[in-house]
């Protein structure tokens, strides 16, 4: 779908090259999800144990209530070699995700945004704005936050040499999406998750017949510490994504 357009062209020209960097970014954002499906076989486990005869669970309607927390994120989905490695930051209901030293996400879930930046070599830095829907990438802990949370105990496993209690949650969004995910929380990190497994449904571009991916994210080297606000809030730069480039289709003449 990519290659049916061309770059984009802008106004002022003494800024094409770094608009171009900048379009290799959001481009590469909208392959993310794409790139997860390659990853790693962290979905693939043993349903949690559940005992014997017992009693339908309650459901419960208790929002997530995080503290401030840091810690290292291995993010994939079935069927790949290798996972992807990546600090994260929580804070509130918002989460900062750094893909590499130089490029990271900001999902700030009161607003439905999600932030991209980049910073170049030259120290030079960009950003752009867009709904969820237009990231093409998510992070498993956001999707945990919304209006309306719905809880059910779903057993017990181990998770790394942790013990865990199990919980089938459905969060229903502002925009009235539905977002359905498992997590893994141990007494021992504050009712932190230490594993989540979300189903991400498919981009509303991807067309007839998608299917919903599958990604799950385990949690190591949790810290908790306050995290420094500015590390959570966007630049002063960022350009909503309809407005950053004039993108036309490219038409093939034969």
């Amino acid at each position: 779908m990519l290659a049916r357009f061309i770059h984009a062209f802008f106004a002022q020209s003494g800024r094409k090259e770094h608009d171009l960097r900048l379009f290799k970014e959001v481009r590469h954002s909208a392959r993310l999800v794409l790139m997860l499906v390659a990853c790693v076989n962290i979905l693939i486990a043993q349903e949690p144990a559940k005992a014997a005869d017992s009693p339908p669970a309650q459901v419960s309607s208790k929002p997530f209530n995080f503290p401030d927390f840091t810690a290292i994120q291995k993010l994939g989905a079935t069927g790949g070699p290798a996972p992807l490695l990546m600090k994260i930051y929580f804070s509130g209901s918002t989460v900062r995700v750094d893909l590499s030293p130089k490029i990271e996400n900001l999902f700030v879930t009161s607003t439905g945004t999600v932030y991209r930046i980049e910073t170049y070599p030259d120290k030079t830095s960009s950003c752009v704005s867009m709904r969820r829907d237009q990231a093409g990438s998510t992070s498993p802990l956001e999707m945990l936050q919304g209006v309306k949370v719905e809880r059910t105990p779903a057993g017990t496993d181990e998770v790394d040499g942790h013990k865990t209690k199990v919980e089938d949650v459905v969060v229903t969004r502002a925009d009235g999406k539905v977002m359905k995910s498992k997590v893994w929380v141990s007494d021992e990190f504050q009712g932190v998750p230490i594993k989540i497994v979300s189903e991400v449904p498919p981009l509303a571009k991807s067309g007839p017949g998608a299917k919903t991916v599958k990604i799950g994210a385990l949690y190591g080297d949790i810290k908790f510490e306050k995290v420094d606000p500015a590390l959570l809030t966007p630049p002063d730069n960022c350009k909503p994504i309809e407005k950053t480039f004039k993108v036309v289709e490219q038409k093939v003449v034969k």
